[in-house]
């Protein structure tokens, strides 16, 4: 069977694991979605659900790229480079909140490591800060609910509060 032919078998078997694949935001609960399958058919689910992903995540505004990165990614169908891929696992990392945290970033990246590189990891880390520090900007930039309702009922306000949030989202290199 061919790898398309495969994939599509996976998807149209598969539905709602792939539904709740894109609809995890802890990507190290993803191998417990898919306990049971092969190595091979856990790739090829997860090529399946990670366009749907970041599609979803982006639309949310819950993944912090800079704007041409955005851009880039919906040009290509949210199937990401490896250079996508290390600006998103930093965002990934920078959004993790909690008592756990550290661990986390800890345990995320020796899976990195083993999976991808030392130097992989370490371009991804050195995203995280200036990831961290927009998302610090970002939160900062909080609106009260007030303010939220009249950004959300207002074309004009929702358009100078998007642009306020692309301008701090440029500080995220994007090469």
């Amino acid at each position: 069977m061919k790898y398309y032919e495969a994939l599509e078998k996976l998807s149209k078997e598969n539905p709602i694991i792939i539904e709740n694949l894109i609809s995890t935001d802890d990507l190290e609960k993803w191998s417990e979605l898919t306990k049971g399958f092969s190595k091979d058919d856990k790739q090829k689910l997860y090529n399946i659900a990670e366009p749907k992903w970041i599609e979803r995540k982006i639309n949310e505004g819950t993944l912090l790229l800079h704007p041409k990165i955005r851009a880039e990614l919906v040009s290509r169908n949210f199937n990401p480079l490896s250079i996508h891929k290390k600006m998103i696992w930093a965002s990934v990392l920078v959004m993790y909140e909690g008592d756990d945290s550290i661990e986390r970033f800890n345990r995320i990246k020796q899976k990195i490591i083993s999976k991808h590189s030392n130097k992989w990891w370490f371009n991804v880390y050195q995203r995280v800060e200036s990831t961290y520090i927009a998302k610090d900007r970002l939160k900062k930039q909080g609106l009260g609910s007030a303010t939220s309702f009249a950004v959300q009922n207002s074309s004009f306000l929702g358009n100078t509060f998007n642009n306020v949030v692309d301008d701090i989202l440029k500080t995220i290199p994007s090469e």
